[in-house]
Formats: structure tokens, sequence, C-alpha cells
């Protein structure tokens, strides 16, 4: 069976979050949450029918992902119970959430007042409300009272350091962040920091060095550290150093913008500014790199640091892009889109930005908008073809095939040579052709695309399949399915495909199985339960057929499919065709 592809943005912005396992995320997200954001079900209300009233609309927002009705019935429920510490709690981590910190203090204040127990993140608000202000004397004294468990293992040390050097005490400083451990996130996370504090004292050589350190730790190139030793490298007019670096991570990632305004600025030797001025930056940037850590482990804290981190720091762009991913990640696009357009003029994330702003006004229903931003972006730059690509998925979204294929086609002129990457290019616009049953510049891609890659399986199962349904190439057809099933063993459209292959070429015992566990894997598609009634049919299960057919209607197929459907209810199926000519 043939499946839609979602496209997706590489983030490669954090120094920790591959580095870091699973095991330790788990291990360590206990911290704010669990321990300090515990919310007790059965002290959350009492018996007033008022307030569980509201706490149940409260509960209820929530759960729709509409935090800020959860927020107001939340409040409303307080308003008759103001004693009720837990729902208080879970208030001010939604009021975090949503970026409205101000408002959270004033809860956290009153949190404060009456309860000692489980107050971390109370006290985490106030020592990043003081480092905002950059009164450091009072984080310096409110830190230690911070747990040791949880997240703080990575925060607290950075915390700590960030105040020394506040104080100028920047050997103290890296002496924290200089601690023995075995774990490699930790070391890349704190070689980072330590590099930014060199920075502030001057020390820029051994900065270099802990820059370097990090990105020696990494396996995959890293964005965030890239930038920062190249603006190093550039303010220190080392611009032959940072050429090569900024090379480097485009070798990596050749498709990247990202790097567009370093590139402009180093041609004209004009130095950057620096990307942290204070203690208080230094802060922000701990902050990001823990909600990058967690960002698919915990999509609801990696929220909850992004918003703090640009609390801390509003200008810290790369804080904001994960605060509107988040949202997107919980389909709440427009909220999305008021995020980027905060960071849509950064010389570094503006074109990702507009991007991810085009896509998501098509999700919001604005689709000719969505279009014609990616126009004006296509003609911009005539040497990019993202814009063209996004712009044909758009399109193609939306079943208007005839015109996907052109900004795909424009997008193909645009290459000068074909690279292993280009796969997906060909692959789009082999769907869009084979939509409108231009199969001759159809195959043309797909086979294309399989010299680019010739074993990425989406392909091989959508030409695969392609030759199974007109029934031409079977043997070839069945090795290229059964190759993309080794591969994704759980996909249930690929599995549908091999058992659509072995039932058009007489195995019907195999195509039961293939079909039966590609309806295990996939119960609610159509398409799929269609193809396994085709086979019961087959076989002689009529009955099993019927129902098959009958559950396939009910699960919303396409119109052309539904004819076809209701056709096999009131007449059967044919014999199976002779296949031995299609071999």
């Amino acid at each position: 069976m043939l499946k839609k592809r979602k496209l997706t943005f590489a983030s490669f912005f954090s120094p920790i979050a591959p580095l870091i396992s699973l095991s330790w995320i788990i291990l360590f997200t206990c911290v704010i949450f669990p321990s300090s954001i515990s919310f007790s079900e059965n002290k959350i209300y009492n018996t007033s029918k008022a307030q569980f009233g509201n706490y149940l609309a409260g509960r209820h927002a929530q759960f729709n992902s509409d935090p800020k009705f959860a927020i107001k019935y939340y409040l409303s429920s307080l308003r008759i119970n103001p004693k009720n510490v837990e729902l208080r709690k879970r208030v001010i981590a939604l009021m975090v959430s949503e970026g409205r910190i101000k408002e959270a203090l004033v809860q956290a204040d009153f949190i404060s007042k009456v309860e000692t127990k489980n107050t971390d993140f109370i006290t985490l608000l106030n020592v990043l409300k003081n480092a905002k202000n950059q009164d450091f004397s009072s984080v310096k004294h409110k830190i230690k009272n911070l747990s040791t468990k949880g997240l703080n293992t990575f925060l607290l040390p950075m915390l700590q350091a960030w105040v020394l050097a506040a104080e100028k005490k920047y050997d103290e400083a890296l002496k924290i962040l200089d601690q023995e451990t075995n774990n490699d996130g930790l070391k890349t996370l704190f070689s980072v920091h330590g590099a930014l504090i060199c920075e502030r004292a001057g020390r820029n050589q051994d900065a270099i060095k802990r820059y370097q350190l990090a990105l020696k730790l990494r396996e995959n190139p890293n964005l965030r550290i890239t930038i920062l030793l190249g603006n190093l490298y550039e303010r220190m007019g080392i611009y032959g150093k940072a050429t090569e670096l900024y090379n480097k991570f485009k070798s990596e990632r050749p498709n990247t913008t990202l790097l567009s305004s370093a590139y402009q600025r180093i041609k004209f030797k004009k130095k950057p500014a620096p990307l942290h001025a204070s203690a208080k930056d230094g802060v922000a940037e701990a902050l990001f790199s823990l909600a990058s850590a967690i960002q698919t482990q915990n999509p609801f804290q990696t929220l909850i640091y992004g918003r703090l981190a640009s609390y801390v720091r509003p200008s810290l762009s790369i804080a904001n892009l994960i605060v509107a991913e988040s949202l997107e990640e919980n389909n709440r696009v427009l909220d999305a889109n008021k995020v980027y357009s905060r960071i849509i003029d950064d010389p570094y994330y503006s074109w990702i930005v507009r991007l991810r702003i085009a896509d998501n006004l098509d999700r919001l229903g604005k689709t000719e908008k969505a279009i014609k931003t990616l126009k004006i972006m296509a003609q911009e730059n005539k040497q990019r073809i993202d814009a063209l690509i996004n712009m044909g998925n758009i399109l193609q979204r939306h079943k208007r095939y005839e015109e996907s294929s052109k900004p795909y086609e424009e997008a193909k002129k645009r290459i000068r040579q074909f690279k292993k990457r280009h796969w997906s290019l060909h692959y789009s616009l082999g769907i869009s052709y084979e939509r409108q049953k231009k199969w001759a510049l159809a195959e043309k891609n797909f086979l294309m695309a399989l010299e680019l890659q010739p074993n990425q399986p989406s392909v091989l199962n959508y030409l695969g399949y392609s030759w199974v349904d007109q029934g031409v190439k079977l043997a070839r057809a069945e090795t290229m399915i059964r190759n993309a099933v080794k591969q994704r063993p759980r996909d249930g459209y690929i599995v549908d495909s091999l058992g659509w292959v072995l039932y058009r070429l007489g195995n019907l015992e195999g195509a039961v199985k293939a079909l039966e566990r590609a309806v295990q894997i996939r119960p609610e598609d159509p398409t799929i339960n269609d193809h396994l009634g085709d086979i019961y049919w087959a076989i002689g299960r009529k009955r099993e057929a019927t129902f098959q057919w009958n559950r396939a209607l009910i699960l919303d197929p396409e119109e052309d499919q539904i004819t076809k459907i209701k056709k096999k209810l009131s007449d059967g199926l044919p014999k199976i065709p002779d296949v031995k000519k299609a071999r």
C-alpha cells in the first residue's frame, strides 16, 4: 500500500540531547515536577460541588490541549478554596508552559507562604526571576534550597558556576564544571558552559579548547556549538578557522541555511556581536540545553524549560524555536506561529522559521497564503530548493497533483548534480505523476530515486506496489517489497503491499498471513481491510470477506474506493487473474 509522507525538520541545536541516554532522562526528569509539582488527585478538591465542577472542567480543558481554559477553570476553583496547594501547583506549571511567568510567580509567592515541602519548582522560579534581574547575590542564596536530584543534576552545577562567574570568580566556576563524570552528555554540556565562562573571563584560547572538546564528544555535527565557536573565531578575526568550522558542519548538512549570515559576515570581514553578554545569558542557555535534551521524552517539560529560558532571556531565539516546536507537537500551530513570528528576522533561523510558518498556515486552512509565502521565498533565493519542495508537499497533501509536480520539477532544474539526499524529491515527484496517471514519468522518477538510494524502503514499496497494481514485473516487485518489509517489519502499509503481491502471484496462503498481520498493525486503514476482504473472498471465506469490506466502508475510504467496495459487496470478485505473463 502507498503511504503518505510527513515532512519534518531536523534539529541539531542542543549540545547534549543525543548524548544523554534515555535511562538518564527517565531517572532525572523526576526533579522538578514529580518531586515538587506532584499532583495528588485526592488532595486537589474538597466536597464543594462548585469547586469540583470547575476542577473537572479544568481537567477536561487540559486533557484537550486547551491550557488557557484549564487555567481559567482551575483559578475559579481556587477562588472557592484558596488553600488547595496541589491545584495551585498545577496552575503554576500550566502558566509557565503558556509563558505567563509573572502570573506564575504570583501563585508561587502564595505557596511559599504556606508550604515548605516539595517546593523545588517554586524555588527555581524565584531563582530565575533574580537571574533575569541580574541579582546574583539572591540567586546564590536561593539555589542552596534546590535539591540535587533529577534534572538538577545538570542544572544546579551550571547555576552555581554562573553565580561565581557573575562574581568574577572564574576559576571556582570552572572547577565546578570540570567535575569528573562518565557521562558524555554532561561533559559536553559543562564544556560548553565552561567555554562561555572562559570567554567572559577573556580567556579565549581556553574557550576554544573547551568548545573543541564539546564538538569532539559529539558523534554528529552540532549547530549550537558550531555557532558559539564560530562566533568567537569571527570576533577574534580568525576568519579561516571560522570558515573551516562552518564548512565542516555544512558538509554534513548541505541543505542548511542556518550559517548563511555567518558566511556573509566573513565575506565582508564584519565582526559579530558576542552571543552571550552576561551571566544571565548563561542561565538561559542552561535552561535551553535541558529543554532540548528531554524534547523527545517529555514534551510538557520541554515546553516548561523552553519558556523559562525565553523568560530569562527573551532574545534567545533558539529557546523560542524549541517552544514553537513543542507547541507544534501538540497541534497548537496558531500559537506556534505566534512564537515563530518573534524570531522571523533572526539572522540564523529566519529561513527555517518562514518555512515552518508556511507549513503551519496550511495546517490552519490558509493554504493559498502558505503557497504565496513559499513562492516568494523560492524567488528570493534561486539557489535553494526547500521552499519549492515544501510547496509541492502542501499541494500534494491537498491532492492537487498536477500543480504539485511543477514546483518539484523546478526544484530538479536548480540541482546541478543529483546526490543521495535528492531521492526524496524524485520520490515525491513520482507520486504526483502516478496520481495524475502519467505512469511513464512516475516510474522514471521512482527508478531515479532508487538509483540514488537503492534500498530506500518507501520507494521500494511504492514502486513495487504500483507494479503489482498494474499486474507487471511481479517477481521484481515481490523482491523489492520483501526488502522493504525486512527493513520495516512493523510498517502495516508495507506488509500490506507484500500480501497484495503474493495474492496477485497466486500465493494465497502467504497473502492471508501478510494481510492479517497488516490489519493487526493498522486496523483503522480502509485499504488494508479492503485487501484482506479480497483475499478472504478468493479462498472462499466469503462471510469474512463481506465483513472486511463493510469495515473498510466505515473507515472513511476515498471516493473511488467506495464505489469499488460497494460493487464487490453486491457482485463479489472474479477469479484471480492469470499472472504468468506478468512474472
